[in-house]
């Protein structure tokens, strides 16, 4: 089966990447948690991992996503993230959705084949 998806979010520094993603290759009825998914990609070990979403908040300057393991506030020049088991907290540049490398992108379908 082919996976396909569209980058809703996008943010990076030179430790992290975390995405928002939507699937697009399926039905239209499936759960939300079946097909938006954050992902966070540790550059320096490689590793892919999926954030699991607990809650959001959305105000007219910024927005917070609440997960298992971290938070992630945002807003359209730069995001924070707060690692929950760690608390160390990474400043995110907000970049545009469709820039992301060829590495991350086929790290991203691997990851969706292997499920």
């Amino acid at each position: 089966m082919d996976v396909t998806f569209e980058t809703l979010y996008h943010f990076t520094n030179e430790n992290i990447d975390i995405i928002e993603i939507k699937r697009t290759d399926l039905p239209g009825d499936i759960d939300k948690s079946q097909q938006y998914f954050w992902l966070k990609y540790e550059q320096q070990t490689g590793d892919l991992s999926r954030l699991n979403f607990v809650s959001m908040q959305v105000s007219a300057e910024s927005e917070e996503r609440v997960f298992d393991e971290g938070l992630l506030h945002f807003n359209s020049e730069q995001a924070l993230y707060t690692d929950l088991d760690t608390f160390d907290t990474e400043t995110l540049q907000t970049q545009k959705p469709d820039l992301i490398s060829e590495q991350l992108l086929s790290l991203i379908y691997h990851y969706f084949q292997a499920e």
